[in-house]
């Protein structure tokens, strides 16, 4: 198996899991920020009712960083809903804008909090949660929905995904640098090449 199969199968409480096969399994930590964390709390009440608990305040961490600092009403109201959740959950991992825990992009903050840990089950409400995955844990970016129901849960049910490997010979010239490698890969696979793969 690989690494990505060997996290999925401890976090299903399996032996084994292959490509393909859907499974249930525990989410370690989850992230969410101020674009996709307030429908994610309106349908986690709606569905889990309107004084229910998350799953576990010490694995859910909230990162405001996409609309922040701006005069913008609507910003500023996603901001609100994500400190009033905070307060009333007493969510630990909570780092506000404007204050002294403030981290900037949820991704690097992710990394600088020690979130990104080897072998564990990293779930965000964001497209690019899969960075994540340098650190050798698996990381996936999921929707709203998907997103509230870990929250009242601690659970998600993924599809183990099919492992891409690409083997580079030669060395890099110094005039190119990693990412011109993976733009070059990015153009022949495709911006969705890479679609629910590890």
């Amino acid at each position: 198996m690989t690494i990505t199969e060997k996290i999925i199968a401890q976090h299903a409480g399996r032996e084994r899991v292959v490509p393909g096969e859907n499974v249930w399994i525990s989410v370690d930590i989850l992230m969410t920020h101020d674009v996709c964390g307030p429908p994610a709390i309106d349908i986690f009440k709606r569905e889990f009712g309107e004084k229910a608990r998350v799953w576990d305040r010490n694995k859910l961490v909230i990162m405001p960083d996409h609309y922040i600092f701006t005069a913008d009403a609507h910003a500023n109201r996603n901001v609100r809903i994500l400190r009033e959740f905070a307060a009333e959950q007493d969510l630990p991992h909570f780092f506000d804008v404007g204050t002294a825990r403030y981290k900037g992009v949820c991704h690097v903050g992710l990394a600088e909090e020690g979130f990104n840990r080897p072998g564990t089950v990293l779930i965000g409400t964001d497209s690019h949660t899969c960075t994540s995955g340098a650190f050798g844990l698996f990381s996936t970016g999921v929707g709203n929905t998907d997103a509230a129901f870990i929250m009242g849960t601690g659970k998600i049910w993924v599809k183990v995904p099919a492992t891409m490997r690409f083997v580079f010979e030669g060395s890099l010239p110094p005039y190119l640098m990693a990412k011109d490698l993976i733009l070059t890969v990015i153009g022949d696979i495709g911006c969705d090449g890479a679609t629910y793969r590890a």
